[in-house]
C-alpha cells in the first residue's frame, strides 16, 4: 500500500495528503469562526441614556475645568459621547500606616472624587449600553475621556435610560 518512497499506491505522497487535509482544515475553521459570530440585537436604537462617571483624586484646577454643558469626547476621537448635564464632588481617600503599623483609610486635603453625568444618546442591545454604537458602557469600565479643557481617565460608576 505504501511504498518506499512513502507514496500511497505509489501514487500520492502521505506528506502531501497530510498538507491538503491541514489547508481544508484551517479554510474551514477561517469560514466557521467569520460567519458563525454572534449578531448584537439591538433592542432599543436612538435611545436618550445617561452615563455618570467617576474620576478620582483630582485637584481644585480639575473640578473647575469641568462646566455644565461641556461636550466629553473620548481620547484623539472627535466624536461626541454626550454633554455635562450634573457634576458632584467628594472627598478622595488614601491609605496611611501609622505608627503602630495599622493602616487608616484618611481624607486626602485638596483632592476629590468627581462625578460627571452625561447625557448621551446610544443604543441598547442584548450586550449592553453603546453610546454612538461603538463605544460600550459598561459598569466599572475604564475609558479616557476628553473635553476642550480637560483629558482624564474615568470609570463607568453608573449608566441607564
Amino acid at each position: 500500500m505504501i511504498d518506499e518512497k512513502g507514496r500511497l499506491f505509489g501514487k500520492v505522497s502521505l506528506i502531501d495528503i497530510f498538507v491538503i487535509i491541514m489547508v481544508i482544515v484551517f479554510a474551514v475553521g477561517f469560514v466557521y469562526n467569520r460567519t458563525s459570530q454572534d449578531i448584537q440585537r439591538i433592542i432599543m436604537a436612538d435611545t436618550p441614556m445617561y452615563v455618570i462617571f467617576l474620576v478620582e483624586d483630582v485637584r481644585d484646577l480639575s473640578l473647575g475645568a469641568v462646566q455644565e454643558g461641556d461636550v466629553f469626547f473620548r481620547q484623539h476621537e472627535r466624536i461626541p459621547l454626550g454633554t455635562v448635564t450634573n457634576i458632584e464632588t467628594g472627598s478622595a481617600y488614601g491609605i496611611i500606616t501609622r505608627a503602630d503599623g495599622t493602616a487608616a483609610l484618611v481624607p486626602m486635603e485638596g483632592r476629590y472624587n468627581m462625578y460627571i453625568t452625561l447625557a448621551a444618546v446610544g443604543s441598547i442591545t442584548d450586550r449592553g449600553f453603546f453610546v454612538n454604537g461603538t463605544q460600550q458602557m459598561s459598569v466599572g469600565g475604564r475609558i479616557s475621556l476628553q473635553s476642550y479643557n480637560l483629558l482624564t481617565t474615568a470609570m463607568v460608576y453608573d449608566v441607564g435610560e
